[in-house]
């Protein structure tokens, strides 16, 4: 698995994370109740660059 994949990878769990976490908390507990985070948004947003960062290095 070359770093740019790796990278992608570990982005798109933690914002796979972050958006359960907004819908439905953890354990019963926090959630935003399906309202999504500054901090969702961030993540999303660091997906998103690294999605750039990795089709940088492809060829069209």
């Amino acid at each position: 698995m070359t770093p740019a994949v790796a990278d992608l990878i570990t982005r798109a769990e933690a914002l796979i994370a972050s958006l359960t976490y907004d819908n439905s908390g953890s354990a019963g507990r926090g959630g935003n109740g399906g309202l999504i985070s500054r901090d969702t948004i961030r993540k999303a947003d660091e997906l998103r660059l690294a999605i750039y960062e990795a089709k940088k290095g492809m060829p069209e």
